[in-house]
């Protein structure tokens, strides 16, 4: 039973560093292996960010959002592509005011600097 719980990703104990830093691995290994589905990369990107950091998803995504790069990457996506227009409701209606994008009109534009 115990072999089973150190071999299991998720029991991993989130409290030592280096299980933290073995979780966000996989992340990275995994995102590198999705290829060009976008958006399960984002997920995971904001899987590896929370383990790293030890923060709230909405702190992840704002980590994230701060490489321009990527920025313009989700800008791009929110606004050309429908199931990311969807998401990106559900996220200010999730988060409200504080969320990190608003609608304006047809589009959307991040709130944060």
């Amino acid at each position: 039973m115990e072999a089973e719980k150190a071999a299991s990703p998720m029991l991993l104990r989130m409290d030592d560093p280096s299980s933290r830093a073995e979780q966000a691995a996989r992340y990275r290994a995994m995102r590198r292996e999705r290829g060009r589905d976008g958006y399960g990369r984002w997920l995971l990107l904001i899987k590896e960010l929370r383990v790293s950091h030890r923060v709230s998803v909405l702190e992840a995504e704002r980590i994230a959002l701060a490489n321009p790069h990527r920025r313009r990457w989700v800008e791009k996506q929110i606004n050309t592509r429908q199931r990311c227009r969807k998401y990106a409701l559900a996220h200010i209606r999730h988060n409200g005011d504080a969320a990190l994008i608003e609608r304006t009109g047809a589009t959307f534009d991040f709130t944060i600097p």
